[in-house]
């Protein structure tokens, strides 16, 4: 008979504690890999669904989502984009010579074109911001007519989040509404010809879809004005401005067949009691530029006769002053382009007037001086400095520039240059001359032309300068101090400036 012995029971104690070890250790690893593999499923899961957002718009590409016309939104877009004048009884064009008719029209292109470089290149192109925040969208160069419609390109809403509905919201804020050109299945629309649009959809890519039909009209006139036009998805929110402008109508001058200069500058001056030294500038004008239109406006007592081929002579009340004088002088002219000279100025061979027009002519500039005299090219930089309740100043850096003009090493971009300068005519009619100055002016013309016209100066155009003063010139052309302090409290009170400042 075999006994069991104390070894035995220690054995067979150690044996089954061994066993529940292992069984326990089972279950642990188990637990682990269940544990492991239900974060592996959440993981996967919620890689799935992101996914799935983006596979919505992998599977339903946005181009090729169908849609349906809006032909009366759409006609708002294209009705009034084109002219007919079959019906007109006021054609302009029946009015210019057949036989010169392909020319002239070949020469406006021409100048349209050149107008079209100079005047478009101050507008703001079209940019949009894309996948910002998260939204697309244009930030500039959109416009609209007065009671247009336009596209507003560039909305996009990018989510990689999988959601039950998308929504965005667009609201406009003073001048117009909303509405859409075209309408997309499974996107709903909700407040069409309204401030306030929302657009709805399942899919993401129906809403994008939906987004590249939305149009603005506007609906409340003005010439010049900016709609902002708020884009919502979630809690992001930009904005879109809109500019509301009218079509303006181009300033061309006809330069002929020939292209010849006359037809393109007119000299233009002012005289007071100096008749010897008009005569001498007509003079030289005639030895270089025979064919050339000057216009002189005068104020002087007693009047002599100027008029003669090519010289228009308009006579003022007496002393009406030099700005009168000079914004008479611009109102005759039919050109594109006037020279502004004194009348105690003589042309020299230096005068090349051509090398002027050359400059702006290829170049942006409004305004382009030459040299006077013997004293070489002059120029000032000025620029208006924010001031306090008593107004701006205005600052004053002589013999300064801006630097030289791209292609035209010898010019230099300023801001106040001589009395000696050819420059486009509208673009001196848009600033004009204050008769208020009616005495003593030059930086007043210049001030007001800040941030309005370019202006440079060059040194390979001279005219000659022949000082010529009488008693009674000075008599009425010098300041007194009666005018200064009527010209100084309207400055103050025109330009909101308080005192001029020398850098």
């Amino acid at each position: 008979m075999t006994g069991t012995g104390p070894g035995k029971f220690r054995l067979k104690c150690w044996t089954g504690s061994l066993r529940q070890l292992m069984l326990a250790g089972v279950v642990v690893i188990v637990c682990l890999l269940i544990f492991v593999g239900h974060c592996q499923w959440k993981e996967i899961h919620r890689t799935s669904s992101s996914q799935l957002g983006k596979m919505d718009m992998i599977a339903e590409s946005v181009e090729n989502i169908p849609f349906t016309w809006r032909n009366e939104t759409l006609s708002l877009l294209h009705d009034k984009s084109r002219c007919d004048c079959s019906k007109s009884k006021h054609n302009l064009w029946k009015d210019v010579d057949e036989k010169d008719r392909a020319a002239t029209i070949e020469r406006r292109s021409k100048e349209l074109t050149k107008y079209n470089q100079r005047v478009e290149s101050s507008k703001e192109t079209l940019m949009i911001v894309d996948g910002a925040a998260p939204l697309s969208y244009p930030v500039r160069g959109l416009t609209v007519v007065p009671e247009g419609t336009a596209e507003l390109p560039g909305l996009v809403v990018l989510d990689e989040t999988a959601r039950q509905e998308y929504e965005v919201q667009l609201q406009t804020t003073d001048f117009g509404v909303l509405d859409t050109v075209a309408e997309v299945a499974q996107a709903q629309l909700e407040g069409l010809r309204t401030k306030s649009l929302t657009i709805r959809s399942k899919s993401l890519s129906r809403l994008n879809r939906q987004l590249q039909f939305i149009v603005y009209t506007n609906t409340v006139y003005d010439i010049d004005a900016t709609e902002i036009i708020n884009f919502r998805y979630l809690h992001h929110r930009v904005s879109v401005p809109l500019r509301i402008r009218v079509r303006t109508v181009p300033f061309l001058y006809d330069p002929g067949p020939d292209n010849d200069i006359s037809r393109k500058i007119t000299i233009i001056t002012k005289t007071f009691i100096r008749y010897a030294s008009i005569r001498k500038l007509l003079s030289s004008i005639r030895k270089f530029y025979p064919n050339i239109r000057v216009v002189v406006a005068d104020d002087s007592r007693p009047v002599e006769d100027l008029q003669a081929e090519n010289v228009d002579h308009f006579v003022m009340p007496f002393a009406a002053g030099w700005f009168a004088g000079r914004n008479l002088a611009v109102s005759q002219v039919t050109t594109p382009y006037l020279l502004w000279v004194d009348d105690d100025f003589v042309f020299v061979p230096e005068t090349k007037l051509e090398n002027l027009l050359e400059v702006l002519e290829n170049t942006k500039l409004d305004l382009v001086a030459g040299t006077v005299g013997r004293t070489g090219i002059r120029y000032t930089k000025m620029d208006i400095v924010p001031g306090d309740e008593n107004g701006d100043c205005l600052r004053i850096h002589d013999l300064h520039h801006w630097g030289p003009v791209p292609g035209f090493p010898q010019c230099r971009l300023s801001t106040r240059v001589t009395n000696f300068f050819l420059a486009r005519t509208d673009s001196v009619r848009a600033v004009g001359f204050d008769p208020v100055y009616t005495r003593s002016a030059h930086t007043q013309f210049f001030m007001a032309a800040i941030g309005r016209l370019r202006v440079a100066s060059c040194d390979h155009v001279r005219i000659d300068h022949v000082s010529d003063k009488p008693a009674e010139y000075k008599k009425f052309r010098n300041e007194g101090g009666d005018y200064t302090k009527v010209s100084q409290r309207h400055e103050f009170f025109k330009h909101s400036i308080q005192c001029w400042v020398n850098r």
